[in-house]
């Protein structure tokens, strides 16, 4: 008998079940039991941690308006966590709502985010401990306050880097190594081929991985996660990309039921200038103030700063001024420094993004993305650096075949000893170049522009 179909003065015998939830009560611990199927409570005056596997015996009674196990017997159980959350997951209903966008994509990305609301409100239920990190940027911020808009309460963390480095893992695992069963999100990165063998040690230290990302899955990311979102599986065009992590996000929280997410979606097409939904002034505004706040907040910053400042129209309404006035004294700064390097069906312009006086904001790559939008025709801009670049490439460069990931991928076989990494996109991405061989690089990329 399961504990959905239990009733009162009935014994119970090896239950298989997980705890779920604790709290103090009346001198001793209170838990909350699943088998997968039912709720059940118990007290003990030993302390358990939240996703302990246990066999328990004993009488369920009425106590207090809820059914409980009186003098339980417990004893630990071994191997039974996969198959209750299975359980758990198989009973929850995620509701299958119009895609904001829709398209052939987003109709065979269906199941895979159908999959994550219904293990998204499963790991709720389960009471699993969470650790969400999410990409520095307005795209995977939006992403991450529409995933807490499901989960409540979790662990979450920016990550200043597209990679998921090995690094990255040690000292994942070394926080999670306390926690049973933990459940890791990663927010807009990680499917980079540099990420790959930071993933592949956080899966062997047993913590299951869910990755929702819109780059070029370069590091074959479902090959060390249990579920991966991704458009790039389901297309090889770059418009791809254009389904961000911040709108797949909200289309996840939408299918566990939660209403009013959808701005968050419009936010991070303004912040990755996707054309995916419409934008709005107010959009393009939400991003700059996420953007600029990001590039001042360090690794490790919590999503709460994000949400106070966008919930305090004070604040908000100083950073947006800050930050406009921040890209409009950059912009005759950007002009001097930009140089044409090649002229031809496509136009190819570089910017010393370090005579641009920026402080923190914008960016390296925010400096190339002003650089970017002052030019015209087909064009690759990049924004150079001593020891890196960022590419951005418009609409009529891509038309011809000339896009930055392509470029990248042969690069790094072209030339392995000055590439030290780099990804991103068809129209933006970056490198991380040897110092003192920049330059090298620009030329190599000049003469691939020329050729494509």
């Amino acid at each position: 008998m399961n504990f959905r179909n239990i009733g009162e003065n009935t014994p119970i015998e090896n239950a298989e079940c997980i705890i779920t939830k604790r709290k103090k009560h009346r001198g001793q611990f209170s838990y909350l039991v699943t088998d997968g199927e039912g709720e059940l409570e118990f007290e003990s005056g030993k302390f358990m941690q939240i996703g302990s596997e246990l066999s328990i015996s004993g009488t369920v009674e009425r106590q207090y308006g809820f059914l409980q196990i009186i003098k339980p017997e417990v004893e630990p159980a071994e191997g039974i966590y996969a198959e209750i959350l299975a359980k758990v997951e198989a009973g929850i209903n995620a509701k299958e709502v119009p895609f904001l966008a829709s398209g052939e994509v987003m109709d065979k990305l269906r199941p895979e985010i159908m999959l994550c609301a219904k293990k998204l409100l499963a790991a709720k239920r389960m009471g699993r401990h969470i650790l969400m990190r999410f990409h520095n940027d307005a795209d995977g911020i939006t992403g991450a306050l529409a995933i807490t808009k499901i989960l409540g309460k979790t662990y979450t963390h920016q990550q200043n880097s597209a990679n998921y480095t090995v690094y990255d893992s040690m000292r994942d695992i070394g926080g999670l190594q306390s926690e049973k069963n933990p459940l890791v999100i990663l927010l807009d990165f990680a499917c980079g081929a540099d990420s790959a063998e930071g993933l592949k040690l956080l899966r062997a230290s047993g913590a299951e991985i869910v990755i929702i990302d819109h780059h070029p899955n370069e590091g074959h990311a479902e090959e060390n996660s249990s579920l991966l979102i991704n458009p790039w599986r389901i297309s090889s065009s770059e418009s791809a990309s254009s389904y961000v992590a911040g709108y797949l996000s909200v289309e996840v929280a939408r299918a566990c039921g939660e209403e009013g997410v959808e701005p968050l979606a419009s936010i991070a097409c303004a912040g990755d200038k996707s054309k995916l939904l419409p934008v709005s002034e107010k959009d393009i505004e939400g991003a700059i103030v996420l953007d600029y706040m990001a590039t001042y907040s360090g690794f490790g910053n919590k999503l709460d700063f994000y949400k106070n400042a966008i919930e305090n129209k004070e604040l908000y309404a100083s950073v947006l001024v800050q930050a406009r006035e921040a890209l409009d004294r950059i912009t005759d700064e950007v002009k001097a420094n930009m140089k044409k390097r090649f002229e031809g069906p496509v136009s190819v312009y570089t910017i010393d993004t370090e005579r641009v006086k920026s402080k923190e904001f914008p960016g390296k790559g925010k400096i190339t993305t002003r650089g970017f939008e002052l030019v015209e025709g087909p064009a690759v801009v990049l924004g150079v650096w001593k020891n890196g670049l960022s590419f951005r490439i418009n609409d009529g460069a891509i038309e011809k075949g000339v896009e930055a990931n392509k470029i990248i991928a042969s690069l790094k076989e072209e030339m392995p000893d000055f590439i030290l990494g780099g990804g991103g996109h068809a129209r933006a991405a970056s490198l991380k170049i040897r110092e003192g061989f920049v330059d090298s690089v620009v030329e190599k990329i000049i003469e691939k522009v020329k050729t494509a």
